[in-house]
């Protein structure tokens, strides 16, 4: 009644209004909640009461959910996303609720499809899903008791049943995409702000899930200053614990979403317009008010102050850092993966794995396993998935389980007997050659046809027969893995920020164009590195790599402010990449009245996602701004019709010539056979050579015309120093939006290989393996390691491996034959020369016929 209370002052204009580019929302309040609604049910304990459905031009969630690892959609069957949200001891008391937003895909079938909504493992809410052509926003009430100050688990699940079909290749039909802009926590007015360091983790998101890091101003800072800012940047990052933070330099977020940063002197801030530094200390803290987002202000009277405000900015960690109930801190655990170094083995409960029972036609399920960044992927070993449940009877030909790691098929296990079975946790072997450095995804996939299929009633559908078991007790055996970097490649970087947590000296943060897009980019990557490696990475400032290359390098600048040599060193070829991106070289002019919309930047408030982003999947953060020109086509001109080139002439009076020439006589005609024969026998030749470099040359990279962003890894050297890593972008605004586009943890996860191409109008990603690869030492040598390390190399190299097979064979038939020729000969001539007893024998025969 309370909820339906609040409805009254709609007014019937809101009811009927659009909301931006999306299609009108329709608020959509449950009037009763289930007793106890189980959230692995697949149908509902008792029929769900229609809800009143209100188009209402609803607000934006005050705390909207953060960035996770997945895709923001509930697919096939039984589905499921989960968030761990920080909340204060202040906001627990209130009264909060919890909304969310979604678009379901036409073939839903309302009447068997339901989303259910749990908060700490209870169950607040299930309503039907039913929103195939528009965003629709339901709401619930989050009991009083439930929620805990610190960081709470919030779980959405759905049920998905097709509309007018049952086979199994319908499931892949079936999806609810959730929209983060209308998906959070509504809490009362007032209570959404953060009062204190303490509680830095509850600094709100925006509506993209991104925590927006602004960085003021208050002169014209020198390359120190600048350094101690990133750091004070990626310091904030680890202390509030932010999945996916973007620093933008401008002045102050006048929204609730995000946090301003201002580091500098005493007398630096006084140049800041409206900021209160009279406090003394040297890192204080100013709340959110109704005009401006949380500030924390780092300022002293020298530099030495300077660092000693970032010093006292610590995150806690243990029982006084992580507090909140112990589903939330079991969510935010299993954020990152689960850590695994090798030679051991775990259960699938411990990786968030429950009991499920399944009675659909595709069950899906997974985990994320977190490999060491200097894991060496190569077939040397394997690591065992033993599965434990069963299956029922009654299942068709062609029934199986199959395993994916990380999108590619790494095996799978067929269903064979009809009258079921029981599956005991028989080893299921998935190379390490599929698998990467860092957080690794595995897929689970039980296709489960059956007879029943063919003529069942979608009208009422029966789904009480279960089909699959999966039981939590099955295992992942992981053996001892090699430990040393491989480059070129993305993924080691991405994972552990390695090389640059291992460099003797300060890696290096090259910014040949130091503007304010491109430094924003710059100090974005830092601090996505710095959450990748969980610690302050202490990068050096500077325009330029030195030549003597003493410390690893990150360089980011647009395409043009690149040297040529070193987009060929990462495997790029200059001259395509600059016709390519030569239409989009010019950042677009600011439209009139723009200046403030780009002061906003990522903490200005939208109208939620459009209906084409959300049926198409694409990642909230992926977002650019409006071209100048259009992409540039590489197409070759030719020559207009009429109009003949000299090559044209010369062709043409060669063939004259020919038409003119006597028949030619049987020499000649030997002489061209010849010709052509050495002619054909010297391409074969070259094409062998070019084969055989070809094989372990990594080729130039076909940078496609919608890329917005290139990160290239390039190896000038045989140490941790020569590795250069390369953002690059056709202009600084396009390189700030595609770089704030990859820090999405969905995205940043997949880099991987020497060279990865982002378009950030879809977020979409190719990646490119190099053929070259070195491997360098990360830790003492040891026997064991270097066993393994030498096996991964071979693996690597299969032709290398082939040729010390050979030669081996080689070594030892020549060796073998040395060896018998000489044992031969001498029983050969043992059996010829006569006994000397029997030449005696002999001679008294003679003797004694005498």
């Amino acid at each position: 009644m309370a909820t339906s209370l609040g409805l009254l002052p709609i007014t019937a204009a809101q009811a009927q209004s659009f909301l931006g580019r999306s299609a009108p929302k329709g608020l959509v309040l449950p009037s009763e909640r289930p007793a106890s609604p189980e959230i692995r049910q697949t149908r509902p304990a008792r029929p769900v009461a229609d809800v009143p459905v209100v188009q209402a031009s609803a607000p934006i969630p005050q705390r909207p959910l953060p960035s996770v690892a997945e895709n923001l959609r509930l697919i096939g069957e039984e589905s499921s996303l989960q968030w761990s949200v920080y909340l204060t001891e202040a906001q627990v008391r209130e009264r909060v609720r919890f909304r969310i937003g979604y678009l379901a895909a036409i073939s839903v079938m309302p009447e068997s499809s339901f989303i259910t909504t749990s908060v700490n493992d209870t169950v607040i809410g299930r309503a039907q899903i039913n929103a195939p052509g528009a965003v629709k926003i339901i709401e619930f009430d989050i009991p009083e008791g439930v929620l805990k100050p610190g960081y709470n688990a919030i779980h959405l699940s759905g049920v998905q049943r097709h509309r007018v079909d049952c086979s199994l290749q319908a499931t892949f039909e079936l999806w609810t995409q959730i929209d983060p802009s209308w998906t959070g926590l509504i809490l009362p007015p007032g209570t959404g702000s953060v009062a204190s360091l303490r509680d830095l983790a509850a600094i709100p998101p925006n509506e993209q899930g991104i925590v927006p890091i602004r960085i003021v101003l208050g002169g014209r800072p020198n390359p120190a200053s600048f350094e101690r800012i990133i750091r004070a940047a990626q310091q904030l990052a680890l202390v509030g614990r932010f999945s996916q933070a973007v620093v933008e330099f401008g002045p102050f977020i006048p929204g609730p979403a995000g946090l301003n940063l201002v580091v500098g002197t005493a007398e630096e801030l006084r140049a800041v317009p409206g900021l209160d530094a009279s406090g003394g200390t040297a890192l204080s803290f100013q709340p959110a008010t109704e005009s401006r987002a949380a500030t924390l202000v780092v300022t002293g009277q020298s530099s030495d102050d300077l660092d000693a405000g970032l010093a006292s900015l610590k995150r806690r960690d243990g029982s006084d850092g992580l507090v909140g109930s112990p589903q939330g801190l079991r969510v935010l655990a299993l954020a990152r993966g689960v850590p695994v170094r090798g030679g051991e083995t775990i259960g699938l409960d411990t990786l968030g794995v429950q009991n499920r029972e399944f009675s659909g036609r595709l069950f899906r399920s997974g985990f994320d396993l977190t490999l060491p960044a200097d894991f060496v992927p190569a077939d040397y070993a394997k690591i065992g998935l033993a599965i434990a449940g069963g299956y029922a009877p009654g299942l068709e030909v062609g029934a199986q389980i199959v395993v994916d790691i990380n999108g590619r098929n790494a095996a799978s296990i067929p269903l064979p007997k009809a009258a079921g079975d029981r599956l005991r946790g028989e080893p299921i072997a998935l190379g390490l050659d599929l698998w990467r450095p860092g957080r690794n995804h595995v897929d689970i996939t039980a296709l489960l046809p059956s007879e029943a299929d063919r003529t069942c009633d979608t009208a009422n559908p029966s789904d009480d027969h279960k089909r699959f078991l999966f039981l939590n007790s099955s295992t992942v055996k992981v053996p001892q893995l090699a430990r040393a970097l491989r480059v070129p490649d993305l993924a080691a970087t991405a994972t552990g920020a390695l090389p640059y947590t291992l460099a003797d000296k300060r890696p290096r943060l090259v910014v040949p164009t130091p503007d304010r897009d491109t430094m924003a980019a710059a100090a974005t990557i830092a601090v996505r590195l710095a959450i990748a490696a969980d610690r302050v990475i202490d990068f050096a400032l500077s325009a330029e790599r030195p030549v003597d290359r003493d410390a690893p390098a990150i360089i980011v600048a647009p395409a043009r402010a690149l040297d040529p040599a070193l987009l060929r060193n990462i495997g790029i070829d200059p001259d395509r990449l600059r016709k390519i991106w030569q239409g989009r070289a010019e950042a677009p002019p600011a439209s009139p009245g723009s200046e403030g919309e780009r002061a906003t930047g990522l903490a200005a408030a939208t109208d939620g996602m459009s209906l084409d982003r959300l049926r198409n999947n694409v990642p909230p953060a992926c977002t650019l701004p409006a071209a100048s020109a259009r992409v540039a086509a590489l197409s070759s001109e030719r020559p207009r019709s009429g109009y003949r080139t000299r090559n044209d002439a010369v062709e043409i009076a060669t063939a004259w010539d020919a038409a003119l020439r006597p028949t030619p006589s049987l020499t000649d005609q030997i002489s061209n056979a010849a010709g052509e024969i050495g002619t054909a026998a010297q391409s074969a030749f070259e094409g062998a050579v070019g084969w055989a470099k070809g094989q372990i040359k990594d080729p130039p990279i076909e940078v496609h015309s919608r890329a917005s962003l290139v990160v290239g890894q390039g190896v000038d050297g045989e140490s941790l120093n020569s590795v250069v890593t390369v953002f690059t972008a056709p202009n600084a605004a396009l390189l700030q939006a595609s770089v704030a586009c990859l820090s999405t943890p969905a995205l940043w996860g997949k880099l991987q290989g020497r060279v990865a191409v982002l378009d950030a109008n879809d977020g979409t990603i190719s990646t490119y393996d190099a053929n070259r690869t070195r491997l360098l030492e990360t830790e003492p040598r040891g026997f064991g390691n270097l066993r393994l390390v030498f096996a991964g190399w071979l693996s690597m190299n299969p032709s290398i491996y082939v040729l010390v097979l050979f030669a081996a064979a080689i070594a030892l038939g020549l060796s073998t034959n040395a060896v018998l020729r000489d044992v031969g000969r001498a029983n050969a001539a043992g059996r010829a020369a006569p006994r000397p007893d029997a030449a005696g024998d002999d001679a008294d025969k003679k003797d004694m016929r005498s």
